[in-house]
């Protein structure tokens, strides 16, 4: 048992060593942000924040969430600087400083999309500015399409697997230390049963991740299904990928916002932005359950 231990210590101190450093200019924003300082030419306000608990990624539909937060401070993408707008429909683009019960938390309503034709290392800023600002666990929330019949239109899916179907669009360091185990299996189990006993939808399920912006065809739908995907949308995997380079715990939340099994697929009804908002909206108080766990125990 000693040398079983010893040899998992000696692989943690592989792997920390080969992970990357926050750039310089995501190590500047998080020294801002902790001085309380949000807005790019703001002077610096004195103060010295603790590091976050906790981040999240707010997905389309859930920038509501970010009202349930105490002494809240926030700041768009444009006046942070450095951070990339963000275009699609539900996500706000902004940073939102806060607390729940005593616990600092860092989120980040609304993210950018690989279709949204921004290089691909922009993909990456809001989750390497998780990093520089000391963030040690992540949310990542999405809204979903589901593919099997058993699903509910508002239920929440905790990621434990994905399928990569855009693949090599961030930079190699980040795959170095990329694990086969993306997705924390403690926190995740967790998470699906506080929110079963809390009394919402939510199991656990696998994601695939297309590049959009266009929804699936029907013959897609068919192809995922037999492929073992329970879920799947046009982001977030390339923010685990990022997170777990930086050595973070990873939760990742699908929202199912609408069923392509539900109906007969050649009568299936067309879906849009606006309804995708809606109905992810309704998984809002499941989620918050969710983060509430998370903060436990930090």
């Amino acid at each position: 048992m000693a040398r079983i231990f010893e040899q998992m210590q000696i692989e943690e101190q592989r792997a920390s060593a080969q992970r990357p450093v926050p750039s310089l200019a995501a190590r500047e924003i998080a020294r801002r942000v902790l001085g309380g300082n949000f807005k790019e030419k703001e002077m610096s306000s004195g103060l010295s924040r603790p590091k976050p608990c906790l981040g999240v990624v707010l997905g389309t539909g859930m920038g509501g969430l970010v009202d349930r937060l105490e002494a809240k401070q926030s700041a768009s993408f444009s006046e942070l600087g450095w951070l990339p707008s963000a275009t699609a429909t539900g996500h706000a683009g902004r940073l939102v400083w806060g607390s729940v019960e005593n616990r600092t938390m860092v989120m980040l309503q609304g993210r950018v999309h690989a279709y949204e034709g921004q290089p691909a290392a922009m993909l990456l800023r809001g989750i390497e500015l998780f990093a520089a600002l000391g963030v040690e666990r992540v949310l990542l929330t999405n809204a979903s399409g589901g593919l099997t019949s058993d699903l509910t239109v508002g239920e929440i899916v905790i990621l434990q697997d994905h399928i990569d179907f855009v693949r090599n669009i961030l930079p190699a360091e980040h795959f170095r230390t990329h694990e086969i185990q993306s997705y924390d299996t403690c926190l995740s189990g967790q998470s699906v049963r506080v929110a079963q006993s809390a009394g919402y939808l939510c199991r656990s399920g696998v994601y695939a991740y297309c590049l959009g912006p266009s929804y699936e065809t029907r013959a897609e739908y068919r192809m995922l299904k037999i492929l073992g995907a329970d879920v799947v949308g046009m982001s977030t995997v390339p923010e685990v990928i990022v997170a777990r380079s930086f050595g973070m715990k990873v939760v990742a939340a699908s929202v199912v916002t609408n069923l392509a099994d539900s109906l007969n697929l050649s009568e299936r009804e067309p879906v849009d932005g606006e309804d995708v908002c809606r109905a992810a909206a309704t998984a809002a108080d499941g989620m918050w359950t969710i983060v509430q766990n998370l903060l436990q125990g930090i």
